[in-house]
């Protein structure tokens, strides 16, 4: 589990175009693509170095009007996917 006071950054490894309700990464080599939805575009956004993922998760409470449980676990899964998937670091 990610914990609250992580402050995520974003990595250039993908090339990246946000389409407005979702984003689209490509590799430069083209061969593999990842498409994020709205609320993990939202979350990917705000993984700019300066938001830490409890920030992140009252963001969410405040979009979409979630409780702050929920909220909290979405973030942290969210995030724990887009850095497996090498578009944040932890660190």
């Amino acid at each position: 589990m990610v914990a609250p006071e992580t402050q995520p950054q974003q990595l250039d490894r993908f090339l990246g175009k946000d389409l407005g309700d979702e984003y689209v990464f490509y590799d430069a080599a083209g061969e593999q693509v990842h498409v994020l939805n709205a609320t993990a575009r939202r979350i990917y956004l705000l993984c700019d170095g300066s938001h830490t993922v409890q920030q992140i998760a009252q963001a969410l409470v405040a979009d979409y009007g979630i409780d702050e449980s929920t909220a909290r676990d979405d973030a942290a899964e969210t995030i724990q996917r887009l850095e497996a998937l090498g578009l944040v670091s932890l660190s």
